[in-house]
């Protein structure tokens, strides 16, 4: 699958380059293209993998290259005015072979999820090509500015996104660790994830194709119009072969081996290593990647995969297929879940976006109209500097103040 990125914002922008990255280091053939746009020039320049033509500053007459300052509307508005120079940027890239736009921002910041519905909105008007969009939730920690923009990207990236992919980055903190330190970590993650999905019904080097070949057409079955969507990863070093190995496997059978790694792979990813946390019997269809070595991959354990999820998921539709990678040392599976339902996160982030809505519709609450009123009653007994020119006289007399 041929993916177009559009990274939005800093965090847009990051994951974008790492997608870029990916895609150089591989000795497949190249299938990404990428621009990053952003209000604020350092966050452009701090890229390294999106060549500097592929890196838009918007909103230069408005900031001067110095961001939004967490203020999505403001991000839609410059977005909009310079729309132009963002379409520019993707026509002169070409788009004849792009299978998807993948916009990628968090919802959280002012420039990304601003900009996100905007361009979303004339993608779909310009091209036929679904639109997807690959979206970071702000952490529960963050305060309800950040909260209230998730809500307002997402509620209006629903009239024109064909599905919105979602990541929730308190999910992948380990014991101790900060969200800041994890960030490239976590971004390497979602690359990862999304990576084995778009390469599955990709030509391998050597000509190798998967037995049962993934496309980007049935990506799109499982993800149209499904709201909102997510992604599980699990994976598998394969141990060395020795006479050790063989004979603690005893009588069993390599493909029993195979086919047995690949549903517990299968298993772990859908139930407890999704970007987004959610139960996964609460979706309408899913996809199976499996990609490793080809002679570790499992036919039948592709199939029995399937079936198992097509027992378990709500809406019981549900596809699969294998990706051949020679010489890779594990085995790893990518599970795509669409239309999921009934997503504490999610519902947690509406609620509190309504409550900071209110509280701006409404004004001031009554104990904080009269923590205000007292601190001006308190400010009248305080004397006012003068603003006006002082005259010599008065300039004297301050002398001899302070030299006393």
């Amino acid at each position: 699958m041929r993916v177009f990125f559009i990274g939005l914002g800093q965090a847009g922008g990051k994951i974008t380059d790492l997608f870029i990255a990916d895609d150089m280091s591989t000795r497949e053939q190249r299938i990404f293209k990428a621009i990053a746009v952003n209000s604020a020039r350092p966050d452009l320049l701090g890229l390294k993998y999106i060549v500097p033509k592929d890196r838009i500053l918007i909103g230069e007459t408005v900031v001067r290259g110095h961001g939004v300052g967490a203020n999505n509307k403001l991000g839609a508005k410059i977005a909009q005015a310079d729309i132009d120079k963002i379409l520019s940027a993707i026509d002169m890239q070409g788009t004849s072979d792009t299978d998807v736009f993948m916009i990628v921002t968090a919802f959280g910041g002012g420039t990304g999820s601003g900009s996100a519905p905007v361009v979303a909105k004339h993608l779909k008007r310009l091209y036929n090509e679904p639109v997807y969009v690959l979206g970071v939730l702000p952490a529960e920690s963050e305060g309800n500015v950040y909260v209230l923009n998730a809500a307002r990207s997402m509620k209006t990236l629903a009239k024109y996104a064909d599905s919105m992919i979602l990541i929730d980055n308190g999910a992948f903190l380990r014991p101790g660790e900060s969200l800041k330190s994890a960030y490239h970590w976590i971004n390497s993650e979602i690359v990862k994830r999304f990576s084995i999905l778009a390469r599955s019904g990709e030509v391998t080097v050597g000509g190798a194709v998967g037995e049962m070949v993934v496309d980007a057409s049935e990506i799109a079955q499982t993800i149209n119009g499904m709201e909102i969507c997510t992604i599980g990863y699990a994976s598998e070093e394969l141990p060395r072969s020795s006479s050790i190995r063989k004979a603690f496997l005893g009588k069993e059978k390599p493909d029993q081996r195979k086919s047995a790694r690949i549903l517990s792979l299968v298993t772990r990813a859908a139930k407890t290593r999704l970007l987004l946390p959610s139960d996964f019997r609460l979706v309408r269809k899913a996809l199976v990647v499996v990609a490793g070595p080809p002679e570790e991959l499992s036919r039948d354990g592709v199939e029995r995969s399937r079936e198992w999820l097509e027992k378990s998921i709500a809406g019981g539709e549900v596809r699969g297929g294998d990706y051949p990678v020679k010489n890779s040392r594990y085995v790893a599976v990518a599970v795509l879940l669409g239309g999921i339902s009934g997503v504490h996160r999610i519902d947690n982030l509406f609620e509190r976006a309504r409550k900071m809505q209110e509280a701006i519709a409404t004004g001031l609450t009554k104990e904080e109209a009269k923590k205000v009123e007292k601190t001006a009653q308190l400010m009248q007994f305080v004397d006012d500097l003068e603003t006006e020119e002082a005259t010599a006289e008065e300039l004297e007399d301050l002398l001899k103040d302070l030299e006393v």
